[in-house]
């Protein structure tokens, strides 16, 4: 099957890509055609198996809160594979991820979150934005943006919503609580994912070594977050 990896990568953020593509090459869907699709300002060598779509880099959030208007912006390209999943690229996969992850719809539980009461989870609680949850109507997961996907029909599908919402809410001047993240969490709520993964496909790397419940598949990565974002 032929598989698409949607990231992004602006400002520092570049520094990640190398590896990440490097791991995907050594455990990601081995036995299928990927392709990456690289969002990004930098000028990146491109190969047969990766695509590069410029996009403006902006100052934080607006990266992570437009990531689904950037992919809308090539879903014809999109289109044409059977499945895609987006992943961060600050991201490592550590072990073999398969077949194990095709669905039509593909969440991954919150490596945090997932272990509060559904009260004590940061949903958006704001009634004027479009990700707003009512205290009382949460899903039984919150869900990690850094690793999503599935048959690319639905995954774009999902992608059209998002997009939509977030430029409603920009039209507003609201932006969502944990930006892009939120609005995942609304959708997923009402769009109830049919595979919905551990997390060990979005394990915190500071959990290496404690008695965490869950091993690592992929890890998202600790680094210096303000560093990275300035």
């Amino acid at each position: 099957m032929k598989i698409c990896i949607l990231t992004i990568a602006t400002n520092k953020y570049i520094q990640f890509v190398e590896k990440l593509y490097n791991n995907i090459a050594e455990n990601f869907l081995n036995d299928h055609d990927i392709e990456c699709l690289l969002f990004t300002e930098h000028d990146v060598e491109t190969s047969d198996n990766v695509r590069v779509s410029k996009i403006e880099h902006e100052p934080w959030p607006v990266p992570t809160l437009m990531r689904y208007n950037y992919f809308m912006q090539e879903k014809d390209f999109i289109s044409k594979f059977d499945y895609c999943y987006y992943l961060d690229v600050d991201m490592a996969i550590v072990d073999k991820v398969g077949d194990e992850i095709l669905s039509d719809l593909v969440g991954t539980q919150h490596p945090y979150q997932t272990f509060q009461p559904k009260e004590d989870r940061t949903y958006d609680r704001n009634p004027k934005c479009m990700a707003y949850i009512e205290p009382g109507t949460e899903g039984d997961n919150y869900y990690a943006g850094g690793f999503n996907g599935g048959k690319t029909e639905h995954f774009l599908k999902m992608a059209e919503v998002l997009s939509t919402r977030v430029n409603h809410d920009k039209d507003n001047d609201v932006t969502a609580l944990w930006f892009d993240e939120s609005h995942l969490n609304r959708y997923l709520r009402d769009n109830p994912p049919t595979l919905t993964l551990t997390p060990s496909y979005c394990y915190a790397e500071e959990f290496k070594g404690t008695n965490y419940p869950y091993e690592p598949k992929i890890v998202a990565l600790k680094k210096n977050h303000s560093e990275l974002r300035t």
